[in-house]
């Protein structure tokens, strides 16, 4: 038992201390290094639990403007995001085989730990979503795969921007802008006039640009984790992320099937 715990220890001093990338030290929300389980744990508390007691015998509120901006802020923030994070990757070269990490303090090397940085921000924004869910009373919209796909989104970004900062993984950032420019487009069009949410193509074309994000970035991590490219970074991160957007490719699949399919 001693042994295990003091394995644990290590792998946490490791993790949390140790492989952390000097240029990341002083950034918002990466450290204190538990800040995740902070930010997870409220996130969860509130959405599963305190909100919707808050709100049981309380009208939904009516966040229409506050929701249009929210989600003007959303386009505005991911495609900002989506422009520097493919002016730096041209200037770089970006291989689309096997991408190192740049350690270094040069003017391109920084830039892609601010656009990876930012990105991550951008990850604790979008937790705001589910919490219009709850203040409006639509808790059936808090469903497993939002709550899943927010979290991970919270916990993956975080060690990756700590450890590594740049690489092979800023593609799933600049890949998952543009995507989220587009659903968040959408979402401000279907609050500006409600009548577009029944529109079936617009919603269609919303999930398959995610499910194809997700294919492609399965098959991005799959080829180095597969081939035993040498990227920079351990194989731990190529298989986890190949794993994790295969899980929600299918996890988008049933959900496309299940909304979209022939009854």
């Amino acid at each position: 038992m001693a042994l295990v715990l003091k394995s644990l220890y290590e792998y946490y001093n490791f993790y949390y201390h140790d492989a952390q990338d000097p240029r990341t030290t002083g950034l918002l929300l990466l450290n204190p290094p538990w800040m995740p389980v902070v930010l997870i744990a409220s996130y969860l508390y509130f959405v599963r639990n305190l909100g919707p007691r808050i709100m049981a015998n309380r009208k939904a509120f009516d966040l229409r403007w506050t929701m249009l901006l929210y989600n003007i802020l959303q386009v505005i923030f991911n495609i900002y995001l989506a422009c520097i994070g493919t002016k730096f990757m041209i200037e770089k070269r970006v291989s689309l085989f096997c991408e190192p990490v740049d350690r270094s303090y040069s003017v391109t090397a920084m830039k892609e730990v601010h656009f990876l940085h930012l990105y991550y921000l951008l990850k604790v924004f979008d937790l705001v979503d589910t919490i219009f869910f709850v203040l409006r009373k639509r808790q059936n919209r808090v469903s497993f795969l939002h709550v899943y796909h927010h979290t991970g989104m919270i916990l993956g970004p975080f060690f990756y921007v700590r450890i590594y900062a740049g690489g092979h993984g800023a593609m799933l950032a600049l890949i998952n802008t543009y995507v989220h420019a587009i659903m968040y487009f959408y979402f401000f069009l279907t609050v500006y006039q409600p009548e577009l949410s029944k529109n079936v193509r617009w919603k269609k074309f919303v999930t398959i640009s995610q499910m194809v994000q997700f294919a492609g970035l399965v098959v991005y991590f799959g080829l180095p984790a597969v081939m035993n490219f040498e990227c920079g970074i351990s194989k731990f991160w190529h298989w986890t992320i190949m794993v994790q957007n295969f899980f929600m490719l299918v996890m988008f699949i049933d959900f496309y099937r299940k909304t979209y399919g022939r009854k």
